[in-house]
Formats: C-alpha cells, sequence, structure tokens
C-alpha cells in the first residue's frame, strides 16, 4: 500500500467521530437488548432513539419523524384533557432535569388504551446541564384490564342481586356483559320455549347471525391460547335454561382472568333470573315474561330517543335513564314508558 495515501486517509478519520460513531452503535445495541420500551428524546421533546420493544409496544417507529411532543400515543384532549396536560407537564419536568416514576394511561397506533409505568433519567453534559431524557415504559396493561374487570364484575353482581324486576335484569346483564368483554351480547332464556334478546330487543332465531347461533350452541372452554369469535357465559347452578353469547368485534385470545369473571357473572346472573321467576306462580310466567318483553322493548326505545337527541352512545343514554330512575325512585320501565309517551327528558318526565 502506497504510506502517502494511507497518511492521506487517516487525515480524515476523526477520532472523534470514531468514538462517536462507536457511542452511538453500543447505545442502540443496549436499547435493542432491552425488553422494556425505551425513547430517548432531546431538551425540545424531539425523539432521537428508540427501541424495538417500544415500537411493539405502541406501534409507532422512527420512520414516523420526526416525532415531537406532543406525542401521538398521547392521548388527545378530546381523549382525556386531564390526562393530556398532565403528561405534558410530565414531560417538561424531565427536560428541566427531574427524574421519576409515573403512570400514565397511553394510546397505540389504533388507539387502544395501553397502561403504563414511565421511568425518566436524564443525561447531563460535563457542565452538567440535560442533553437527552431516556424513559422506559413497563407494561401493566394486562394487570389494569383485569383490576378494572373485576372490579367492574363485581358492581354487576350486585346489580344483579338487587335487581327486582327481569326487564331491568336484561337490560342490565346485556349492558354489563358488552362493557366487561367488549363484544355484542345475544341472550337466550329456555322457559315453556326459547326467547332471545340482543340489541336492548326480543329477536326471532331468524335474527341471529351464524356467529350468535353457533356461540349459544356451543360449550365452555378453558382454551387461553387460540384466537376465538366470542364468549359463552352458562349458569351451571340455574334451574333457568340461560346462556349467555358476547361476540367479539374481531376474533382474540380470551385471558384466565376473564373466564374467571365471565363464570361468576353467569352463575350471578342465572340466580337473578332464577329469584325473580321463582316469586311468580307458574300460571304467572308466561304473562309476566311477555310484559318484561315489552318493558324491554320500551327500555330500548328510550334510549333510541336519547342517542338520537343527544348523540349519546347507547351505553351513555342506558347510564343517564337508569341514574334518573334511581334518583326520582321509578321503576326503569315506567320511565322508559313516559319518555316515550310525553319526549321529556328522564329527569323531568
Amino acid at each position: 500500500m502506497d504510506r502517502s495515501m494511507a497518511g492521506s486517509d487517516s487525515a480524515y478519520d476523526d477520532p472523534a467521530d470514531r468514538q462517536r460513531t462507536s457511542r452511538e452503535a453500543w447505545l442502540v445495541q443496549i436499547l435493542s437488548s432491552l425488553h422494556e420500551g425505551v425513547l430517548v428524546f432531546d431538551t425540545d421533546g424531539l425523539v432521537v432513539e428508540m427501541n424495538q420493544a417500544f415500537v411493539d409496544l405502541f406501534g409507532y417507529t422512527m420512520a414516523d419523524g420526526p416525532i415531537l411532543p406532543p406525542y401521538p400515543w398521547w392521548p388527545t384532549p378530546e381523549e382525556d384533557a386531564a390526562a393530556h396536560a398532565e403528561i405534558g407537564e410530565r414531560l417538561r419536568d424531565a427536560i428541566r432535569g427531574r427524574e421519576g416514576t409515573t403512570e400514565f394511561e397511553y394510546r397505540d397506533r389504533a388507539r387502544r388504551p395501553v397502561w403504563v409505568s414511565c421511568a425518566d433519567a436524564v443525561i447531563l453534559d460535563d457542565a452538567g446541564a440535560v442533553t437527552a431524557v431516556v424513559r422506559s415504559f413497563r407494561d401493566f396493561t394486562r394487570q389494569a384490564h383485569a383490576q378494572s374487570r373485576r372490579a367492574a364484575a363485581a358492581r354487576l353482581s350486585v346489580d344483579f342481586a338487587t335487581t327486582e324486576d327481569l326487564e331491568s335484569l336484561l337490560s342490565i346483564g346485556e349492558q354489563g356483559f358488552e362493557t366487561l368483554f367488549d363484544g355484542g351480547s345475544t341472550t337466550q332464556l329456555d322457559l315453556d320455549h326459547r326467547y332471545l334478546f340482543s340489541g336492548r330487543r326480543q329477536v326471532t332465531p331468524e335474527e341471529l347471525g351464524d356467529g350468535a347461533r353457533t356461540g349459544l350452541a356451543g360449550t365452555i372452554s378453558a382454551d387461553a391460547t387460540s384466537l376465538r369469535p366470542g364468549i359463552l357465559l352458562v349458569p351451571q347452578t340455574s334451574t333457568t335454561g340461560c346462556r349467555v353469547w358476547v361476540q367479539f368485534p374481531r376474533p382474540r385470545r380470551i385471558l384466565p382472568d376473564e373466564m374467571i369473571v365471565a363464570d361468576l357473572l353467569a352463575q350471578a346472573f342465572g340466580l337473578a333470573i332464577d329469584r325473580l321467576l321463582t316469586r311468580q306462580q307458574a300460571a304467572e310466567r308466561e304473562s309476566h315474561l311477555q310484559q318484561a318483553i315489552q318493558a324491554h322493548r320500551h327500555i330500548g326505545q328510550a334510549i333510541g330517543i336519547l342517542v338520537e337527541r343527544h348523540r349519546l352512545p347507547p351505553d351513555a343514554a342506558f347510564d343517564r335513564l337508569r341514574r334518573a330512575s334511581q334518583d326520582r325512585n321509578l321503576k326503569l320501565r315506567d320511565l322508559a314508558a313516559r319518555v316515550i309517551e310525553t319526549g321529556s327528558e328522564p329527569e323531568n318526565a
């Protein structure tokens, strides 16, 4: 090799550049080896690095850059104004050099909630000034979902045990099952003949989709690994033939804690139905069920009025109707009939 040429090459080979490149490669290797999500941002909040665990958690990559606050994984002010403001303030604290750990509910790329614990560590220069912040994300979404589901199931079980009429029980159950398991529910009661309820009304077998028909005819499964189209609830101790099928928007795995909650709720629902039906003589059962069907239809119509009038989601409309029923000490079916007849708000009907 020509020594003069080698010398010329070395003149452009800056040791500082080599050291910087080596340091950056080392940092990338470290980040890629971590199982927790890691984000690095500068004092302007510009994201300068993220690891694969972060990409897997939220669905965003460096190719989405430049990424500046408010970051796309933050809840928007429309989704949660208080959380948006709190998360922004925590970012500013981190840039000012205040390390710490906080818990927030973020959103992934599909806008699904992701609960994480965030730990901030600052990188300082020789003068002690902040040059960057390293934030790690520990995902506890599953634990948060499980805790929230257990609390909601406990409240729903209390509602089942204290509801005094069958029509309200059907409506409370329908809303509760759909909220807990994130899907559309169909309830089947086998008395003198088979009754089906879905979408807050009585339906015929012909109106059921193939998924609901197949689900209701199925058996309970403990499979926690396969993608499944829905979850089946069957009270094992009920004397009434009762089944509930919850159809998921898309097939997914059913976690063990969901199966436990589903089983407990199925028993509570079945016992509530038994309790209400055994209050009646056998000759009155059919008449009472027809009244329940009519009242259930009225409740659905009243919910539809509130949905149309106030652009509410159905579950919010039902909650408003139910709160007014409790506040005014009126049966849910009577209040629904008043709303339909008078067109007044539930609080005034």
